[in-house]
């Protein structure tokens, strides 16, 4: 148990202001709302694999600095509840954070959807990041070709991009979350 209140109080260092301050002060860019997304989504499901909740999930709550965003420590860390009520609590700030974030309509309501379905539905944190980290993919994809990361750097016999075995991967994770099959098929198609 020791290991994950530690885990939190050891990102929230060095944090300048909260999530809820951030969207105060202007729009958000997609890319970063994202990036900030999957880092707390990553310590909840931390958090949860290790049989712990965080039980207070809110805008005021995660700490965004230069490395990122993170769960401020608040004391209330516990065994006790269900990891259900983090996920629509996250659901619940994603929201908020939505309401700040500039970006192409289509992450903006693929997020949208995303919020709502945590909130409605709780699904496993696991499955959330997955969603969050297939949409940083299409934000990305989407960003101007000079900004693109290259994403598959093995290549098969010939030389070319092993694109075969990163669409399975991707179709593979598409299959076990339904609303991912429009992200799989815009980051092999562009449309």
């Amino acid at each position: 148990m020791s290991a994950a209140p530690a885990a939190v109080e050891e990102l929230a260092e060095g944090y300048q202001e909260s999530l809820a301050e951030r969207t105060g002060r202007g729009p958000l860019p997609v890319e970063e709302a994202l990036r900030y997304a999957t880092q707390v989504a990553t310590c909840l499901r931390d958090l949860h694999m290790q049989g712990l909740i965080y039980g207070a999930v809110s805008s005021q709550l995660i700490l965004l600095g230069p490395s990122g965003a993170s769960l401020r420590s608040s004391g209330s860390l516990a065994q006790l509840g269900a990891p259900q009520h983090d996920v629509a609590d996250f659901g619940r700030a994603l929201g908020e954070m939505l309401r700040s974030v500039e970006g192409p309509a289509i992450l903006h309501i693929e997020l949208g959807q995303l919020a709502i379905r945590c909130q409605l539905e709780a699904p496993d944190m696991q499955q959330v990041l997955i969603t969050l980290r297939l949409l940083g993919l299409q934000a990305r994809m989407a960003a101007p070709a000079g900004r693109r990361p290259v994403l598959v750097r093995r290549a098969d016999a010939a030389g070319r991009p092993a694109l075969k075995e990163t669409v399975l991967q991707w179709a593979s994770m598409a299959r076990h979350c339904k609303p991912l099959a429009s992200l799989v098929a815009f980051a092999l198609t562009g449309k």
